[in-house]
């Protein structure tokens, strides 16, 4: 790999920092988050908390008016076997996302959650 490679896997979340290959988009998903409102957002960094807390949706229609949600994305390496989670936390306004925060994990009991 040459050192295009390395710089992005440091800065794009489908490029393995493990072996720097390009990574495969395995599934993505959209949640809601019933436990946030609007006004009472507060930051999680812990995956437990996102295994507990998220629910399923189809459509962003589906997410109440004044709720959080989360879409998450899972990335496969083909090459290393590396899986990744990217949680992105946003709110939706009209037809926009203001995002909150973006969370990487590699934690297994959350990619198991989010791959069911």
């Amino acid at each position: 790999m040459g050192f295009l490679d390395k710089i992005k896997s440091k800065f794009k979340d489908d490029w393995c920092e493990k072996c720097t290959a390009p990574m495969r988009l395995e599934k993505k998903q959209l949640y809601m988050l019933p436990t946030m409102t609007v006004g009472h957002y507060v930051s999680h960094d812990d995956p437990n908390y996102y295994y507990q807390n998220l629910v399923k949706v189809d459509k962003k229609a589906d997410i109440p008016t004044g709720f959080y949600a989360c879409g998450t994305y899972i990335y496969h390496c083909d090459k290393c076997g590396r899986d990744v989670a990217k949680l992105v936390v946003f709110l939706p306004v009209r037809d926009a996302e203001q995002v909150e925060e973006a969370f990487l994990y590699e934690d297994p009991d959350l990619l198991k959650f989010l791959r069911s």
